[in-house]
């Protein structure tokens, strides 16, 4: 136990020494959330990203499967959740591996958008796809074993992709067209939110 403690502690220092070292100028342009340069900052950001993103595709399960809030949750649900070892659910594949990459991929670009080093990033989508399986689902069903580990993992690399691909549109042309406006709304919705749907503001921030 001491030597898994000594683990998560130099993982946590090294996260935390990255994000202390983020030599891009601060970030003034957004609505709110603004100089976001450190760790705590980038989580506290990260859950208004997390949690509207969660509740939405909660809702959109309870009215695509006709099912209301009483029938799936239940606060006694917490006590197998947080008692329990984790399960191997049996979702589709579709859930799985697109719904929960794309949902990893909101919480990535949460923290990479606010100029966070992609190890950060990646940490920061492993610790919300915990707060997501333990606190926000932990009242429909005990945390999945596949989400845990294809949230993070499939959502920092389309995450990072995205990121890369975006960096690179913006350096090309910092006025996009109607076309890349609707890539980047579907894609990156919460960064065109955090610019007030500025799409000349977002390329100019982007392209720095």
């Amino acid at each position: 136990m001491a030597a898994v403690k000594r683990k998560l502690l130099l993982a946590f220092l090294v996260v935390w020494s990255l994000s202390l070292s983020a030599q891009n100028p601060p970030d003034t342009a957004g609505i709110w959330f603004r100089n976001c340069q450190s760790f705590g900052k980038r989580f506290l950001y990260s859950q208004t990203v997390l949690w509207p993103s969660a509740f939405a595709g909660h809702a959109y399960v309870l009215i695509t499967e006709d099912h209301t809030i009483k029938e799936v949750f239940n606060w006694n649900q917490y006590v197998p959740t947080f008692t329990m070892p984790p399960v191997w659910d049996d979702d589709h594949w579709s859930w799985n591996y697109e719904a929960h990459a794309y949902m990893g991929s909101l919480s990535y670009l949460a923290y990479r958008n606010r100029d966070a080093h992609w190890l950060e990033a990646a940490a920061g989508t492993a610790l919300n796809s915990l707060i997501y399986e333990y606190v926000i689902a932990g009242g429909t069903q005990r945390p999945s074993y596949q989400d845990m580990i294809l949230t993070p993992t499939l959502g920092s690399l389309l995450g990072e992709g995205l990121y890369q691909l975006k960096k690179r549109v913006f350096l090309r042309d910092k006025r996009l067209n109607t076309l890349e406006k609707i890539l980047v709304t579907i894609t990156d919705p919460f960064e065109v939110f955090y610019f007030g749907f500025d799409y000349n503001k977002l390329a100019r921030h982007h392209s720095r």
